[in-house]
Protein backbone atom coordinates (compact mmCIF):
# COMPACT_ATOMS: atom_id res chain seq x y z
CA UNK A 1 0.00 0.00 0.00
CA UNK A 2 1.34 3.64 -0.80
CA UNK A 3 2.97 5.61 1.90
CA UNK A 4 1.25 8.87 3.17
CA UNK A 5 3.83 10.84 1.97
CA UNK A 6 3.41 9.36 -1.63
CA UNK A 7 -0.34 9.60 -2.00
CA UNK A 8 -0.01 13.91 -0.87
CA UNK A 9 2.50 13.94 -3.63
CA UNK A 10 0.77 12.27 -6.19
CA UNK A 11 -2.53 14.44 -5.12
CA UNK A 12 -0.26 17.44 -5.37
CA UNK A 13 0.64 16.57 -9.00
CA UNK A 14 -2.66 15.89 -10.01
CA UNK A 15 -3.90 19.38 -8.90
CA UNK A 16 -1.58 20.96 -10.15
CA UNK A 17 -2.12 19.29 -13.66
CA UNK A 18 -5.91 19.73 -13.35
CA UNK A 19 -5.01 23.48 -12.65
CA UNK A 20 -3.05 23.62 -15.62
CA UNK A 21 -5.88 22.10 -18.37
CA UNK A 22 -8.51 24.84 -16.37
CA UNK A 23 -5.92 27.75 -17.66
CA UNK A 24 -6.03 26.36 -20.94
CA UNK A 25 -9.66 26.40 -21.47
CA UNK A 26 -10.15 29.59 -19.35
CA UNK A 27 -7.53 31.88 -19.06
CA UNK A 28 -8.20 33.90 -16.17
CA UNK A 29 -7.75 31.18 -14.05
CA UNK A 30 -3.88 30.58 -13.50
CA UNK A 31 -2.24 27.35 -13.08
CA UNK A 32 -1.13 26.68 -9.18
CA UNK A 33 2.11 27.05 -8.71
CA UNK A 34 4.58 23.57 -8.84
CA UNK A 35 5.39 22.48 -5.21
CA UNK A 36 8.74 23.17 -4.34
CA UNK A 37 11.16 22.81 -0.90
CA UNK A 38 11.49 26.16 0.55
CA UNK A 39 15.50 27.78 1.17
CA UNK A 40 16.72 26.58 4.76
CA UNK A 41 18.76 29.02 5.82
CA UNK A 42 20.56 28.63 9.81
CA UNK A 43 22.23 30.29 12.09
CA UNK A 44 25.36 29.17 13.50
CA UNK A 45 25.67 26.58 15.47
CA UNK A 46 22.77 24.68 14.25
CA UNK A 47 22.72 21.42 12.71
CA UNK A 48 25.92 20.72 10.35
CA UNK A 49 26.50 24.62 10.68
CA UNK A 50 29.56 25.08 12.31
CA UNK A 51 30.50 28.28 14.91
CA UNK A 52 33.34 30.06 12.83
CA UNK A 53 35.83 30.46 15.55
CA UNK A 54 35.46 26.83 16.21
CA UNK A 55 37.24 26.25 12.90
CA UNK A 56 40.89 25.54 12.81
CA UNK A 57 43.05 25.13 9.52
CA UNK A 58 46.58 24.73 8.40
CA UNK A 59 47.81 27.68 6.49
CA UNK A 60 48.46 25.29 3.74
CA UNK A 61 45.15 23.01 3.87
CA UNK A 62 42.71 26.00 3.80
CA UNK A 63 39.62 25.74 1.92
CA UNK A 64 38.60 27.78 -1.05
CA UNK A 65 35.60 29.39 1.72
CA UNK A 66 35.93 28.13 5.37
CA UNK A 67 32.27 29.15 5.58
CA UNK A 68 30.07 28.38 2.48
CA UNK A 69 27.37 27.38 4.80
CA UNK A 70 23.14 28.22 3.84
CA UNK A 71 23.02 30.80 6.81
CA UNK A 72 21.25 34.12 7.53
CA UNK A 73 24.13 35.99 6.40
CA UNK A 74 25.53 34.11 4.17
CA UNK A 75 27.38 32.28 2.32
CA UNK A 76 30.26 33.50 2.69
CA UNK A 77 31.56 36.21 0.00
CA UNK A 78 34.87 35.96 -0.67
CA UNK A 79 37.25 33.00 -0.43
CA UNK A 80 40.23 32.01 1.89
CA UNK A 81 42.92 30.47 -0.54
CA UNK A 82 44.55 33.77 -1.78
CA UNK A 83 47.25 33.52 -3.72
CA UNK A 84 49.81 35.63 -6.50
CA UNK A 85 46.51 34.74 -9.15
CA UNK A 86 43.92 36.55 -6.60
CA UNK A 87 46.16 39.60 -6.01
CA UNK A 88 44.93 42.87 -6.61
CA UNK A 89 42.21 45.87 -6.32
CA UNK A 90 39.39 43.66 -6.99
CA UNK A 91 40.73 40.87 -4.86
CA UNK A 92 37.66 39.42 -2.35
CA UNK A 93 40.54 37.28 -0.20
CA UNK A 94 39.24 37.28 3.21
CA UNK A 95 42.38 35.80 4.75
CA UNK A 96 43.99 38.77 6.73
CA UNK A 97 47.41 38.26 8.10
CA UNK A 98 49.31 39.84 10.74
CA UNK A 99 52.54 39.64 11.47
CA UNK A 100 55.08 42.38 11.80
CA UNK A 101 54.79 46.64 11.60
CA UNK A 102 55.50 46.47 8.19
CA UNK A 103 53.51 43.56 7.41
CA UNK A 104 49.90 43.25 8.11
CA UNK A 105 46.42 43.86 6.38
CA UNK A 106 43.29 45.41 7.82
CA UNK A 107 39.91 45.04 7.03
CA UNK A 108 38.26 46.70 5.01
CA UNK A 109 35.24 46.70 2.29
CA UNK A 110 34.82 45.44 -0.89
CA UNK A 111 33.05 48.37 -2.27
CA UNK A 112 34.02 51.70 -2.85
CA UNK A 113 33.01 54.01 -0.29
CA UNK A 114 31.38 51.40 1.77
CA UNK A 115 30.13 51.89 5.39
CA UNK A 116 31.35 48.94 7.57
CA UNK A 117 27.65 48.67 9.11
CA UNK A 118 26.69 47.93 5.25
CA UNK A 119 29.61 45.65 4.50
CA UNK A 120 30.74 43.71 8.01
CA UNK A 121 29.66 40.22 7.12
CA UNK A 122 31.67 40.88 3.76
CA UNK A 123 34.64 43.00 4.35
CA UNK A 124 37.75 41.88 2.65
CA UNK A 125 41.70 41.86 3.52
CA UNK A 126 43.87 45.35 2.74
CA UNK A 127 47.41 44.36 3.05
CA UNK A 128 50.37 46.51 3.29
CA UNK A 129 52.23 44.02 1.26
CA UNK A 130 51.72 42.56 -2.35
CA UNK A 131 52.67 38.96 -0.95
CA UNK A 132 49.15 37.82 0.22
CA UNK A 133 46.69 37.85 -2.46
CA UNK A 134 44.65 40.70 -1.32
CA UNK A 135 44.06 44.11 -1.94
CA UNK A 136 47.02 46.38 -1.17
CA UNK A 137 46.41 49.45 1.14
CA UNK A 138 47.87 52.07 -1.30
CA UNK A 139 51.50 53.98 -0.21
CA UNK A 140 51.02 57.00 2.24
CA UNK A 141 47.46 55.78 3.21
CA UNK A 142 48.83 54.99 6.80
CA UNK A 143 50.23 57.72 8.38
CA UNK A 144 51.14 57.06 11.91
CA UNK A 145 51.29 53.65 13.85
CA UNK A 146 52.55 52.18 16.96
CA UNK A 147 53.29 47.99 17.07
CA UNK A 148 53.45 46.30 20.27
CA UNK A 149 54.08 43.04 21.28
CA UNK A 150 52.91 41.45 25.15
CA UNK A 151 52.79 38.21 26.57
CA UNK A 152 49.73 37.76 25.92
CA UNK A 153 49.29 39.47 22.31
CA UNK A 154 50.44 42.37 19.70
CA UNK A 155 48.79 44.80 18.81
CA UNK A 156 49.27 47.58 16.37
CA UNK A 157 47.21 50.76 17.02
CA UNK A 158 47.27 53.87 14.07
CA UNK A 159 45.69 56.65 11.90
CA UNK A 160 44.73 55.66 8.43
CA UNK A 161 42.69 57.81 5.53
CA UNK A 162 39.75 55.71 5.02
CA UNK A 163 39.22 54.85 1.51
CA UNK A 164 43.08 53.63 1.85
CA UNK A 165 40.93 50.26 2.97
CA UNK A 166 37.83 51.37 0.69
CA UNK A 167 35.42 52.69 3.59
CA UNK A 168 33.68 55.92 2.80
CA UNK A 169 35.51 59.34 3.80
CA UNK A 170 32.72 60.11 6.60
CA UNK A 171 32.14 56.78 8.09
CA UNK A 172 33.09 56.27 11.54
CA UNK A 173 33.40 52.65 11.66
CA UNK A 174 33.06 50.12 13.72
CA UNK A 175 34.50 46.58 15.82
CA UNK A 176 35.07 43.41 13.61
CA UNK A 177 36.02 39.54 15.17
CA UNK A 178 35.49 36.09 14.61
CA UNK A 179 32.21 36.04 16.64
CA UNK A 180 29.54 38.13 16.14
CA UNK A 181 25.64 37.83 17.81
CA UNK A 182 25.43 35.03 15.34
CA UNK A 183 28.50 33.44 15.78
CA UNK A 184 28.91 33.75 11.69
CA UNK A 185 31.66 36.25 12.39
CA UNK A 186 32.87 39.36 10.84
CA UNK A 187 33.34 38.73 7.68
CA UNK A 188 31.57 35.73 7.43
CA UNK A 189 34.46 33.25 6.72
CA UNK A 190 37.06 35.58 7.61
CA UNK A 191 40.11 34.03 9.03
CA UNK A 192 43.59 35.69 10.28
CA UNK A 193 47.08 33.60 10.38
CA UNK A 194 50.46 35.36 12.15
CA UNK A 195 53.78 34.45 12.59
CA UNK A 196 54.47 36.89 14.80
CA UNK A 197 52.48 35.14 17.71
CA UNK A 198 54.31 32.97 20.53
CA UNK A 199 52.06 30.18 18.90
CA UNK A 200 54.35 30.22 15.69
CA UNK A 201 58.03 29.48 15.42
CA UNK A 202 58.31 32.82 13.55
CA UNK A 203 58.34 31.78 10.24
CA UNK A 204 55.03 29.73 9.57
CA UNK A 205 51.78 31.56 9.17
CA UNK A 206 49.58 30.24 12.40
CA UNK A 207 46.13 30.42 12.39
CA UNK A 208 45.18 33.27 15.04
CA UNK A 209 41.70 31.85 16.86
CA UNK A 210 40.63 35.10 18.85
CA UNK A 211 40.91 38.43 17.75
CA UNK A 212 39.31 41.59 17.09
CA UNK A 213 39.79 45.31 15.48
CA UNK A 214 38.08 48.24 14.45
CA UNK A 215 38.44 50.65 11.58
CA UNK A 216 37.01 53.56 10.39
CA UNK A 217 37.22 57.64 11.23
CA UNK A 218 40.15 57.52 10.14
CA UNK A 219 42.15 55.46 12.75
CA UNK A 220 42.68 51.74 13.20
CA UNK A 221 43.51 49.00 15.62
CA UNK A 222 43.79 45.15 15.99
CA UNK A 223 44.65 42.86 18.38
CA UNK A 224 45.65 39.10 17.99
CA UNK A 225 45.41 36.95 21.06
CA UNK A 226 47.69 34.06 21.22
CA UNK A 227 46.14 30.80 21.11
CA UNK A 228 48.07 29.60 24.45
CA UNK A 229 45.88 31.92 26.57
CA UNK A 230 42.51 31.57 26.57
CA UNK A 231 41.91 33.16 30.07
CA UNK A 232 41.86 36.13 30.84
CA UNK A 233 40.41 37.23 27.50
CA UNK A 234 42.78 39.85 26.11
CA UNK A 235 40.56 40.03 22.75
CA UNK A 236 37.31 41.10 24.68
CA UNK A 237 34.78 42.22 22.14
CA UNK A 238 31.52 43.57 23.89
CA UNK A 239 32.64 47.31 23.97
CA UNK A 240 31.46 47.81 20.41
CA UNK A 241 30.86 51.27 20.64
CA UNK A 242 33.41 52.85 22.58
CA UNK A 243 36.91 52.36 19.57
CA UNK A 244 40.26 51.72 19.77
CA UNK A 245 41.61 54.33 22.48
CA UNK A 246 39.26 52.83 24.93
CA UNK A 247 39.53 48.90 23.86
CA UNK A 248 42.71 48.89 23.17
CA UNK A 249 45.17 51.85 24.51
CA UNK A 250 48.35 53.14 22.90
CA UNK A 251 50.57 55.70 22.72
CA UNK A 252 50.03 55.87 18.91
CA UNK A 253 50.93 59.27 16.93
CA UNK A 254 49.39 60.54 13.69
CA UNK A 255 53.45 61.19 11.85
CA UNK A 256 54.80 58.55 13.87
CA UNK A 257 55.89 54.85 13.11
CA UNK A 258 57.11 53.26 16.49
CA UNK A 259 57.57 49.39 17.34
CA UNK A 260 57.66 48.23 21.26
CA UNK A 261 57.19 45.48 23.63
CA UNK A 262 54.54 45.99 26.18
CA UNK A 263 52.78 44.51 29.55
CA UNK A 264 49.49 42.98 29.01
CA UNK A 265 46.60 45.58 29.61
CA UNK A 266 43.59 45.23 31.95
CA UNK A 267 41.01 42.69 30.22
CA UNK A 268 39.25 45.52 28.46
CA UNK A 269 36.39 46.97 31.08
CA UNK A 270 38.43 45.91 34.17
CA UNK A 271 40.24 48.76 36.11
CA UNK A 272 42.90 48.34 38.83
CA UNK A 273 43.06 50.65 41.53
CA UNK A 274 44.81 50.37 44.61
CA UNK A 275 45.11 46.79 44.04
CA UNK A 276 41.59 46.26 43.41
CA UNK A 277 39.91 45.09 40.21
CA UNK A 278 37.05 47.40 39.10
CA UNK A 279 34.46 46.26 36.05
CA UNK A 280 33.64 49.12 33.91
CA UNK A 281 29.69 48.90 33.42
CA UNK A 282 29.68 48.84 30.05
CA UNK A 283 27.23 50.86 27.30
CA UNK A 284 26.97 47.83 25.11
CA UNK A 285 27.25 44.33 25.02
CA UNK A 286 27.54 42.67 21.72
CA UNK A 287 29.47 39.34 21.06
Amino acid sequence: MPSTKVLLVALAAAVHSFDAVRAAEDPQITPAPTPTTPERRQVAGGSGTPILSTLHYAFTDLPYQVYPFQVLRGPQFGFNQCNSTTLGDNSNCQTLIFNSPDDFCLWGSPDANGLIGNVEAKVVAYCTKPYHGTRVIPPGSITGLQWMKTPGYIQVSGFIKNNGIGLDPTDQGGELDPHGADLQGNPLGGVVFSNGTTDSDGHTLTQVFNWNTFVGGNQFCFKACYNSITSPDYCENRYDLVGCTYNMPSAAKDGEFTSCEGDVQDVVGVYTTNGQSVLFAHVNEHS
